[in-house]
């Protein structure tokens, strides 16, 4: 016995050896793997809810977001309470620690305010802004077998059917307060028109006896409308009017295409599509008409273009190069930046959320069309309309601006 002490001594202070790196590895190994995912610009969150449905809300949510990545194990964890209509959220790790209370209308606006509370808390550090709670979508589905408006969150959660025309109904766009939809339809005539309604009432005409195309009224900051439309048969051109269609004037006609108007967040300001047809580009101009100067994108076909309520500089939209995809440019930086998604589908028809950085946009295939959220930075897409709704398609994004 007293030879084997020897060897037994050797033998605990080798397995020490071994054990205590491995040990300390598997530390490094954990913290590493939150470090490498933090340099990727995403943080993975563990969440624990005693909700299970408002767990599941919030982690589609989360997981949609693009800087965020739901998993098993993390030791950045969430914990949600919930008590009626308000929850607690909070999360303990010492680099992301912070607690918050908040308070919902409803379950589904609990929901969206508990990912948005989650979305500040954990990423302050890069300085994430409320994205879920401050927007809501219009968009065209033909569900009925017919184009007709429906609205939903971002979350999924809420889906409202707001025009019953059994025809064609296209084009929505939001009232400055959210309680309006514009839309156009030829339902009442045969001519396109556009009317208004907050989805209780029956729609009002806005701009009628048009005998030509007519584009989406895009509202401004003040109420006021811009839209395209081809004055009877001519060129389309850019119009402005009233909020209920008063005093229509033309205020861009450059004799080429001009469509797609969209006000700037103050009002001063159009960014538009304009250019003749097959070679279509994007133009700024002034609200008040006048001149227009072309954008310089560096694609050849640009279409749709969506100015960023949040961040004045920044405008989306549409370029086609081989496929339908999206862009960013920056006013300021004097740069354009192609959205980063890895899917090989189109996508088009973007409109800005609430945080300024994702988009709303419709993502297709050759064959059928769906809403997705898309994240401008990572290229994340994620799918919000479900295949049962048909082919969707035209979403508009109100944005909560106080």
């Amino acid at each position: 016995m007293n030879r084997l002490r020897p060897f037994l001594y050797t033998f605990l202070l080798l397995a020490v050896a071994v054990v205590a790196p491995l040990r300390a590895q598997d530390r490094i190994v954990i913290n590493d793997s939150i470090e490498a995912e933090m340099q990727k610009g995403v943080i993975p969150v563990t969440i624990n809810c005693d909700d299970p449905t408002l767990g599941a809300a919030v982690r589609f949510a989360l997981n949609a977001h693009g800087s965020i990545s739901v998993r098993n194990g993390s030791s950045v964890k969430l914990n949600i309470g919930r008590v009626g209509v308000s929850a607690t959220v909070a999360c303990d790790n010492p680099r992301f620690n912070f607690q918050t209370t908040v308070d919902g209308r409803d379950e589904d606006d609990l929901a969206l305010k508990v990912a948005d509370a989650a979305i500040v808390g954990l990423g302050r550090a890069w300085q994430l802004k409320p994205l879920f709670s401050g927007t809501k979508v219009a968009f065209v589905s033909r569900f009925s077998g017919h184009q007709e408006i429906y609205t939903t969150n971002l979350i999924r959660s809420k889906l409202r059917r707001i025009t019953n025309f059994e025809s064609t109904s296209i084009s929505p766009r939001w009232s400055v307060d959210g309680g309006r939809i514009y839309f156009v339809s030829s339902a009442r005539t045969g001519f396109p028109e556009i009317f208004s309604t907050n989805g209780a009432e029956n729609p009002r005409r806005v701009i009628a006896d048009v005998r030509g195309a007519l584009g989406g009224a895009s509202v401004g900051p003040d109420g006021r409308i811009a839209f395209a439309s081809s004055n009877k048969g001519q060129t389309m051109d850019i119009y402005v009017a009233g909020p209920s269609g008063e005093a229509p004037r033309c205020i861009i006609s450059t004799g080429d295409v001009d469509t797609d108007p969209c006000w700037s967040p103050d009002g001063a300001r159009l960014v538009l599509t304009s250019g003749p047809l097959g070679r279509p580009g994007i133009y700024l101009a002034s609200s008040a008409g006048g001149r227009v100067s072309r954008l310089s994108t560096g694609f050849s076909y640009c279409t749709e273009p969506r100015w960023n309520p949040v961040d004045p500089a920044l405008i989306a939209f549409t370029y086609q190069s081989g496929r339908l995809s999206l862009a960013v440019a920056d006013l300021k930086a004097g740069t354009v930046a192609p959205v980063p998604v890895t899917s090989p589908l189109n996508f088009s028809h973007a409109s800005w959320c609430a945080d300024g950085r994702h988009v709303v946009a419709t993502q297709a295939t050759k064959t059928s069309s769906w809403i997705a959220l898309v994240d401008t930075q990572t290229g994340k897409a994620t799918r919000l309309t479900d295949a049962k709704m048909g082919n969707c398609s035209e979403p508009d994004a109100w944005v909560d601006r106080n």
